[in-house]
């Protein structure tokens, strides 16, 4: 953190993760987090155990598009029989695990991150590592634009395959490919085009793909439910509340510095 000291003796804290490091008392709050309890919420998914997993590992990095798109993917492997294998909370260790195959020192914390996630999930030795490069998301507003991911992304996983030395050398196989996560039936088809090097028959990926979708769409119904609750009770209890918007990622307390438990600290009334 930088602490700037002015000549009148006040002071401006900038770059803090917590309260503490901005000099303010630390009190215990009952106000919802929507940021934390959607971290918690989205990747609450009981993978299976090895003896229940005919199919063997699978490695899901916890980056980027995929605090979007998890509940689907972890429903899909877990239907066809795989265990999934989640990459740790993101960290400054983790980020320095990655840090020799970061090829641009100008690209985003977040990107950055990717690598961290991705060499834990080596040292997993997982079967196979999924990834996958996401140009599009569901479109959420009729009257929106676009719904197109970032360049960063859509197209990281490109950048991981072509930088990580170590996947070849511990043969661990990066599956990326580019998906259309806005349409399922054009997604389930092309499941069955990327799996087909696997002894899994287009019927049951497509079932898989089905039960995924579903779940997706309503872990986004149950997110959107607690936050009317949460508008529902600031009403009721005249408090105020803030809408941090950001990215799906932003979740992530090593990318949010912690802002969210700063914001319900503070405990406004109306």
């Amino acid at each position: 953190m930088t602490v700037s000291t002015f000549s009148d003796g006040r002071k401006f804290v900038s770059g803090n993760r917590c309260e503490r490091g901005a000099g303010l008392e630390i009190t215990k709050t009952t106000l919802p987090n929507l940021y934390e309890e959607k971290m918690k919420m989205l990747f609450d998914y009981k993978s299976l155990k090895e003896e229940e997993a005919p199919r063997g590992t699978v490695g899901i990095p916890r980056v980027l598009n995929l605090f979007e798109n998890y509940p689907y993917w972890h429903t899909f492997f877990t239907e066809l029989g795989f265990k999934v294998v989640l990459s740790p909370k993101s960290s400054k260790k983790l980020f320095e695990a990655g840090i020799e195959t970061i090829p641009s020192e100008s690209v985003c914390y977040p990107a950055k991150l990717v690598h961290g996630h991705i060499a834990k999930l080596i040292d997993r030795k997982v079967d196979f590592i999924f990834y996958p490069s996401v140009p599009y998301e569901v479109k959420e507003d009729v009257d929106a634009d676009n719904h197109y991911n970032c360049p960063i992304v859509t197209s990281y996983p490109e950048t991981i395959k072509h930088n990580t030395d170590r996947l070849d050398e511990e043969q661990i196989r990066l599956m990326s490919p580019f998906l259309p996560m806005d349409e399922p039936e054009r997604l389930a088809g092309r499941l069955v085009e990327e799996f087909s090097f696997m002894d899994i028959s287009s019927e049951e990926i497509t079932s898989a793909a089905a039960k995924a979708w579903d779940e997706k769409m309503a872990f986004r119904a149950r997110i959107r439910r607690r936050g009317e609750e949460v508008v529902k009770q600031l009403k009721e209890k005249n408090l105020k509340g803030i809408v941090l918007a950001g990215r799906p990622y932003h979740v992530d307390q090593e990318i949010n510095h912690g802002l969210t438990h700063i914001v319900t600290s503070l405990e406004w009334r109306s």
